[in-house]
């Protein structure tokens, strides 16, 4: 099973073989985990050459906290890689078993997915604060991340999406949704304003 795989510790090679490969798993909510933590590398690169320049020295605190909080989301990013392929083979094992089974397996699946655009909201959220303030040689960078994070939302958004009608739980569905539409709305005001922004 892929989600059985430490995939930190193998070859780059490997994890694009079985991303490839005839096998449901790594998917669409795992690859987007994974492009949420590269973005959440770019960013912090730029931090890196931004913290402790006399420039932004002001701003010290906030850069340095900024920087903890992208470190630790892109660590939780490949938690939610990993997450999201055992939802996945739970569905597929659940499919066996008595509905029940079948409906908590399903939940999980679109939980995952919500969570990942949660977080990758929560790292446009930084993205935005952190425009302003980042090394000008590095605003590329950064926009870079916000297209990779903005696109981990529209990605992981259309899974959690897809598994809705398959929900016994209406009530739960409808939730969730609302829950979907105001995470991209708010992650693409984010990301729209990264884009834009120019330095004066």
């Amino acid at each position: 099973m892929s989600a059985d795989k430490d995939y930190l510790s193998l070859p780059l090679r490997e994890l694009l073989a079985d991303i490839a490969a005839r096998r449901p798993t790594p998917g669409g909510g795992s690859v987007a985990a994974l492009v949420g933590s590269l973005s959440c590398s770019l960013a912090c690169m730029a931090l890196q050459f931004t913290i402790g320049k006399p420039k932004y020295a002001a701003h010290d605190a906030e850069l340095k906290q900024l920087l903890a909080d992208l470190t630790q989301a892109g660590e939780k990013f490949m938690q939610l890689m990993s997450e999201d392929m055992r939802a996945y083979e739970a569905v597929m094992a659940a499919r066996k078993q008595d509905p029940a089974a079948f409906e908590a397996a399903s939940v999980r699946a679109t939980e995952v997915p919500l969570n990942i655009v949660r977080l990758a909201e929560s790292v446009l959220t930084c993205l935005d604060e952190l425009k302003a303030y980042v090394n000008m040689h590095l605003l590329s960078d950064l926009r870079a991340a916000a297209v990779l994070a903005r696109a981990v939302v529209q990605s992981a958004a259309g899974t959690a999406r897809d598994n809705l009608p398959g929900l016994a739980d209406r009530e739960q569905a409808s939730r969730m949704e609302r829950q979907l539409d105001a995470l991209v709305h708010q992650a693409e005001h984010h990301a729209q304003s990264v884009a834009a922004y120019r330095p004066h």
